[in-house]
């Protein structure tokens, strides 16, 4: 009996668990939840089925067509019947007639909407855009593209039209709907341009920026975000070539009118981007995005802007630029976790240095500032402890070696200081690699074969030609004094090279256009460097081998 209970018990709780896995299966498919009372209550509709929520989240499903893409179509079709009624009434009745009638087709469309909110979502929510469209045309036809105007004050027309896009903006924000707030954001573009005022059109296009990056702190309006980055630096472009959407001929305007103060306001504020990724905003990705074509579209502008008014003046331009950029790094650096932020702003701002030094000496005076800014960059590098900044430093510096080279005739403080700065940056480079986590020598190695190439170059142009061997070889026992200091064994290479250099010189060159003298010093004095270089290596080096190791860069 008590084998029987048992076998009874064990069956007993199999069937509750296949009852309960049932049970969950069904809950699954029918979105069925359970109440805290043990009763169940029904979540979704019996007809939900899993793979009706696929098609469902699926963008372009059956459903999704034809419920969104029928209900775009037809309220655009809707919209421009109306737009089209309007413009009849108005030829034959007259503005305030065609007027009234907009407005009353907006709150009927507002009433239809409201109407079918419950039942047909997406239709109302059409109908909802489309009822502020009409409000917008309804009052531009007011007094713009009309022969007539029905209202001839300009700011009335102005003011009534910046309601109707605040009030979008208020709707857009409440229903949290991001393509609201795009026409929004566009129409109040539109405005802007069509007030034909400067300070009103560009500090419009300041107010709109400043929108944007509200709603996007707010709601997360990511796409909102870049593609307002597009539309108000094209509209910044339609009013410096005359705003020809007014009918204006295409041409540049006659006087700046502070636009580069505006400029500088649509650039400042999309920079504030990178604290919105910090707080969790909008995702990096998106961040560096805007951070990178704001920057594009930014000097592009500033660069018609500086062509067309500032040409011959715009040391100071840049230089302010510079200086923004290089203090907002700074707050970056410490404020951010990124290390992309900070990067691209110092990088940013040492490009806009550039700029002003070139508008300061031209060429080729430029060229050794440039060079030893290229000091201060990696000083910053280092501080920010970014190895980006060392790398891009690195680039500028070669470029700029290499257009001096090309472009220039030799001077020799410039051979100077480009191997001055060579050497010095290996050795900071060697000196800070823990604190820029360098894990490999390849970028000072770099700097040492400049520093190879730029010694000799430099000597061959500074010293008489029958004493440029003599020249290498001094070089030669420098930079063995160096490696015996350092304790560094590349300097030695450095060394090797440079006598290496020297000899084939003597052979290919001091031998058969020097003199005999002189043909007898070099051979003896490079002769002697090197049996005393080798004297040094073999006899002390590696007796200290063992002592002090050498350091490798």
């Amino acid at each position: 009996m008590m084998a029987e209970k048992k076998m009874t018990e064990k069956e007993l709780l199999d069937r509750i668990n296949s009852i309960d896995e049932r049970i969950s299966r069904i809950e699954s498919l029918l979105r069925v939840g359970v109440k805290s009372s043990g009763k169940m209550r029904l979540v979704a509709s019996d007809a939900t089925t899993v793979d009706q929520e696929m098609e469902f989240a699926n963008p372009l499903s059956e459903s999704k067509v034809f419920e969104h893409g029928l209900a775009w179509i037809g309220s655009s079709v809707l919209l421009l019947g109306m737009i089209f009624t309007m413009l009849f009434v108005n030829n034959i009745f007259g503005g305030i007639t065609a007027f009234v009638l907009g407005i009353a087709s907006a709150a009927l469309t507002f009433f239809l909407s409201g109407i079918l909110k419950k039942s047909l979502s997406y239709m109302a929510f059409m109908f909802n855009i489309c009822a502020h469209l009409l409000i917008y045309y309804a009052l531009l036809r007011l007094h713009f593209f009309i022969d007539i105007p029905a209202v001839n004050n300009l700011w009335i027309v102005l003011i009534l039209l910046l309601g109707s896009v605040g009030f979008l903006f208020y709707k857009a924000d409440t229903s949290k709907s991001q393509l609201m707030g795009f026409i929004a954001y566009g129409l109040l573009i539109l405005t802007a341009l069509l007030a034909d005022q400067t300070q009103v059109t560009l500090s419009l296009f300041v107010v709109a920026t400043a929108a944007v990056v509200y709603l996007l702190n707010k709601n997360g309006w990511d796409t909102l975000l870049i593609l307002s980055i597009f539309m108000v630096y094209i509209g910044h472009t339609l009013w410096l070539i005359g705003n020809p959407m007014m009918g204006h001929p295409v041409g540049a305007v006659a006087t700046p009118q502070f636009n580069l103060v505006y400029l500088l306001l649509y650039g400042g504020i999309y920079s504030v981007v990178p604290f919105l990724k910090q707080n969790g905003k909008l995702s990096a990705e998106v961040c560096n995005a805007t951070v990178i074509l704001n920057s594009i579209a930014f000097s592009v502008i500033l660069m018609l802007v500086v062509l067309t008014f500032y040409s011959k003046n715009y040391l100071f331009i840049f230089l302010g630029i510079s200086l923004m950029c290089l203090i907002y790094s700074i707050v970056l650096n410490y404020k951010i976790e990124s290390r992309f932020d900070s990067f691209f702003y110092v990088n940013f701002g040492f490009m806009a240095l550039s700029i002003a030094v070139y508008g300061y000496s031209d060429l080729p005076g430029s060229f050794l500032f440039l060079a030893w800014q290229s000091m201060v960059v990696l000083a910053i590098a280092i501080w920010f402890r970014s190895n980006l900044i060392v790398l891009m430093n690195t680039s500028l510096y070669t470029v700029i070696l290499l257009a001096y080279l090309i472009t220039t005739k030799s001077i020799d403080t410039y051979n100077i200081s480009f191997t001055l700065i060579a050497i010095a940056s290996a050795r900071i480079l060697n000196w800070q690699q823990k604190r820029l986590d360098l894990k490999t020598g390849a970028i000072r190695n770099f700097y040492l074969v400049i520093t190879f190439f730029s010694m000799l170059f430099m000597l061959y142009n500074a010293v008489a030609q029958e004493y440029i061997t003599i020249s290498w070889g001094l070089a030669a026992v420098t930079y063995m004094v160096m490696s015996a200091i350092l304790k560094n064994a590349k300097y030695r290479w450095l060394a090797f090279l440079t006598l290496v250099a020297a000899v084939i010189h003597l052979f290919m060159f001091d031998i058969s256009k020097m003199g005999v003298g002189y043909r007898i010093i070099a051979f003896i004095f490079v002769g002697l460097i090197i049996l005393g270089v080798s004297f040094y290596y073999t006899k002390k080096l590696k007796s200290d081998k063992n002592e002090v190791p050498m350091v490798k860069e």
